[in-house]
């Protein structure tokens, strides 16, 4: 087997909406699944012949919950989460590559601190397991979870969650907003809006600005509301932290173009103690032309988005066309993306 590639088997299915699903794994060789809260698995799925791969963000959070998980929503034009929902059973192996994702907190803090979730529609999973970390390593933190959803049928985890707004009371605030359907006769429906968000930050941070931390996950329109108002209202880049679930940067990438340079660079691959060497033209991404020569990158989304292709460049440049991931922190540290990531100097050297 492919050494980037891990064998899981379901262990358990639960239904959590009318078309969303937990799935519980352990691994073949019963050695521990290590993951952090708020990432994701990649998943290789075969239909009609073809290698499909999906990633889907863990709802487990590592020492809280004793089997790793991941919730699935069935989309309306999703053909593969169609096929995962009708056919997936208990019993059944399938294939991922190791965790990835960014969407996780870097440390627990030593000092209290503010933390908002933000989170719309299936964005509440990876907001879930970030939530269980925090409440059982940061007992000082001060949570509020914004979960906009547009009826009560459709809310995802809405018991668990009730329960732990009872059992941390103190320390964790939960808002829903419902955008179709009322809970009850006291519930408005509201969609979150800059004019909502900004007076809500304001009203619940209780600790130093500095130190507040934000992850906000649901669709573009909702995430692009989001982290513009927080900008705007003076949060730094590294205070927020976003979780993309639809990608579709071809038509960006298009527009983009990529370098008119097609002069041969000398690139070195360094994956798990094994060295590969490659010439490839300046106007071709890294992660292509490795897959043509027969070399296994990790990847999943191949559009700059997801993380899964994160590398470190430890020797000359690499230009980035699109970039949804990483912070201009990360980048000064050397992480490149290796799908939309072309060499820019005659030689580089990439660790993975």
């Amino acid at each position: 087997m492919d050494p980037l590639h891990i064998q899981l088997v379901i262990r358990d299915i639960i239904r959590e909406t009318t078309d969303t699903f937990t799935y519980r794994f352990s691994t073949i060789n019963k050695q521990p699944l290590i993951y952090q809260a708020g990432q994701f698995l990649t998943f290789l799925v075969n239909l009609h012949g073809t290698e499909y791969r999906r990633s889907y963000s863990f709802s487990s959070s590592p020492g809280i919950d004793p089997l790793p998980a991941v919730t699935i929503r069935r989309k309306e034009n999703g053909e593969i989460s169609r096929h995962i929902l009708r056919n997936w059973q208990v019993g059944d192996e399938v294939t991922v590559l190791q965790p990835s994702g960014r969407f996780t907190l870097d440390k627990p803090a030593t000092q209290p601190r503010d933390i908002f979730l933000l989170g719309a529609g299936s964005g509440i999973t990876p907001l879930f397991s970030l939530l269980k970390y925090i409440l059982h390593n940061e007992p000082t933190a001060h949570i509020q979870l914004v979960y906009s959803t547009p009826s009560y049928d459709r809310t995802i985890f809405y018991q668990q969650l009730q329960q732990l707004a009872q059992q941390y009371a103190e320390q964790l605030h939960i808002m829903y907003l419902f955008s179709s359907e009322p809970l009850d006769d006291k519930t408005l429906l509201r969609r979150l809006s800059n004019t909502m968000l900004e007076p809500l930050v304001n009203e619940k941070l209780r600790y130093q600005r500095s130190d507040a931390q934000f992850f906000v996950c649901g669709p573009p329109e909702y995430m692009r509301m989001a982290l513009l108002t927080l900008k705007f209202m003076g949060f730094e880049q590294e205070q927020l932290h976003k979780e993309n679930f639809v990608v579709n940067t071809a038509p960006q990438l298009a527009r983009i173009g990529h370098p008119a340079d097609t002069s041969m660079k000398q690139v070195e691959l360094h994956i798990n103690g094994d060295i590969y060497h490659l010439s490839i033209p300046g106007n071709k991404n890294i992660l292509g032309e490795a897959l043509a020569q027969g070399i296994a990158l990790p990847y999943s989304c191949k559009g700059g988005v997801c993380g899964s292709c994160t590398a470190r460049c430890t020797k000359g440049k690499v230009w980035m066309a699109l970039n949804e991931v990483l912070t201009d922190k990360e980048i000064e540290q050397g992480l490149v993306l290796t799908c939309t990531g072309y060499a820019a100097s005659e030689t580089v050297i990439i660790e993975l």
